[in-house]
């Protein structure tokens, strides 16, 4: 039951950046061929559109622009942690805020929101669409199923014995989607972090009297080379993950949107 102010924010200063941004871009659209970050927008947005196009076969107006929501605000969430030496958290330390997080996705409460989110809008066009369905699915698959088909009055008395079962696991299949979602962003970041941080706790100097030695500056250099990759490596990771949570996002409602087999 606590708010984790640093996490708000972050959140809000990164939703506000993307909605003046998005104002400016507005007024300096051109027609014809476009160039500078017009260019570099229209690009991003064709790769969300195809991506979606190829994963998503019925035509929902709301998916693309979700998911380039998504897709957008996640890797900006990501990349904050590419300010130089954890610039946030020092300032914040100014401050006597010594527990700042700079990076929002290392906060597990902002996956979970947003896997929650996405879970409940496949719930709500699964039971929108086609609620029979979903229903049978949660109380029938995979036993119950074959079991009432039978003509057997016994065979359909224990199809309807293994109904709790079906739903237990049938909650479990879908519960696990919002899980996947939120820990698979939080661990991999979180994890990119404190292997960060090991980095510079054993390989970079303490202080400018470390550089004194020749120990001392091997050390340093080795730490900033090493600290350099990896900081590049975890920017990769932070691109992939954002598109991983987008692309699983899509793919669910695209299952909810599945129409009915007969």
């Amino acid at each position: 039951m606590q708010i984790h102010l640093d996490t708000m924010l972050l959140t809000t200063l990164i939703a506000v950046g993307l909605i003046s941004f998005s104002l400016w871009l507005r007024g300096k659209l051109v027609e014809g061929a476009p160039t500078g970050i017009q260019n570099f927008m229209e690009s991003v947005i064709e790769f969300i559109n195809q991506t979606v196009k190829d994963n998503f076969s019925v035509n929902n107006p709301l998916i693309a622009p979700l998911a380039m929501t998504i897709f957008v605000f996640i890797l900006l969430c990501n990349s904050l942690d590419i300010l130089p030496a954890y610039l946030m958290h020092h300032v914040a330390g100014l401050f006597g805020l010594h527990t700042f997080r700079q990076v929002p996705t290392n906060d597990l409460n902002l996956p979970a929101a947003m896997a929650v989110s996405v879970f409940l809008l496949v719930l709500y066009y699964e039971f929108k669409l086609k609620p029979g369905h979903f229903l049978k699915e949660l109380l029938l698959q995979p036993f119950a199923a074959l079991l009432l088909d039978s003509k057997n009055p016994i065979v359909k008395l224990l199809g309807v014995i293994l109904i709790p079962l079906n739903l237990t696991l049938k909650l479990i299949e879908e519960f696990a989607k919002p899980l996947s979602l939120s820990f698979r962003l939080f661990g991999n970041m979180f994890a990119g972090e404190v292997i960060f941080l090991l980095i510079a706790s054993l390989l970079l100097v303490g202080s400018v009297d470390d550089l004194s030695s020749v120990g001392g500056v091997v050390s340093g250099a080795m730490g900033l080379l090493v600290g350099l990759g990896w900081s590049l490596f975890h920017m990769f990771i932070g691109l992939l993950q954002a598109f991983i949570f987008m692309i699983l996002s899509v793919v669910y409602l695209s299952i909810a949107h599945q129409p009915v087999e007969h």
